[in-house]
């Protein structure tokens, strides 16, 4: 593809034996770093993005299925977790939710980005939705997960986890994101596709931002739903 030609592997300037021990090699790396200078649970929990990445993503989804990015979306989903346990050394309801808000906003992210650069996947042999089910679908299905977006982005008002001031600004991030779906339904230009995919690159600096913002304001009270998870030693 035109877009990834000049990385290593693609460009030749590495072979894919010499790509395969330099991953398992910082994989390994990262995972004991992790585990020596914050905790065992981040670790795991990277490892676990680490290989839903490189395995069922890439190996099993990514030439397989138009569901490439929508199944394979959570190994980028995990980030906030691993961030969240670092701290926190635990797992809990509200970075769960957050896993959930980047799983659903990567199916629209991604395939505003495939509806741009469809020529070259289809070249490329990858079975991305606009290549497959065509372009009015995957208008359908950006629209729908955009929905999906909302309301799972809300959930932790109604769960008592996070307060009024979070409710606000996720409206109007997800009321913008939604606007710009809309568009994209209605008038398929590359200007609307482009202006979604370029807004969905802040949205989760902002939505996750937003959280912050509304921890300085809101407690959540001790009849909150919420659960705890820690590792037994």
């Amino acid at each position: 593809m035109v877009r990834t030609r000049r990385r290593p592997l693609p460009g030749g300037r590495m072979s894919p034996t010499q790509v395969l021990i330099f991953g398992i090699i910082l994989g390994a790396l990262s995972f004991v770093v992790l585990w020596w200078q914050v905790n065992l649970l981040s670790a795991l929990v990277a490892l676990f993005g680490l290989l839903f990445y490189a395995v069922v993503y890439t190996l099993l989804l990514k030439r397989s299925s138009t569901q490439n990015i929508v199944i394979g979306g959570l190994a980028g989903a995990v980030p906030p977790l691993v961030g969240w346990t670092a701290v926190a050394n635990e797992i809990s309801l509200l970075p769960v939710i957050m896993v959930l808000i980047v799983f659903y906003w990567t199916p629209p992210h991604f395939w505003a980005l495939a509806l741009m650069r469809q020529k070259e996947y289809r070249a490329a042999g990858v079975p991305m939705l606009p290549v497959i089910a065509g372009e009015r679908e995957t208008h359908r299905q950006i629209l729908l997960y955009s929905v999906l977006l909302l309301l799972i982005s809300v959930l932790p008002v109604f769960l008592q986890l996070l307060g009024p001031v979070y409710l606000v600004l996720a409206l109007l991030l997800n009321g913008i994101f939604l606007g710009e779906a809309v568009a994209i339904w209605r008038t398929p230009s590359n200007a609307n596709i482009w202006r979604l995919y370029k807004y969905s690159l802040l949205f989760l600096a902002l939505i996750f931002l937003a959280m912050g913002i509304d921890g300085l304001f809101y407690t959540a009270p001790a009849g909150a739903v919420n659960f705890t998870l820690r590792l037994p030693w």
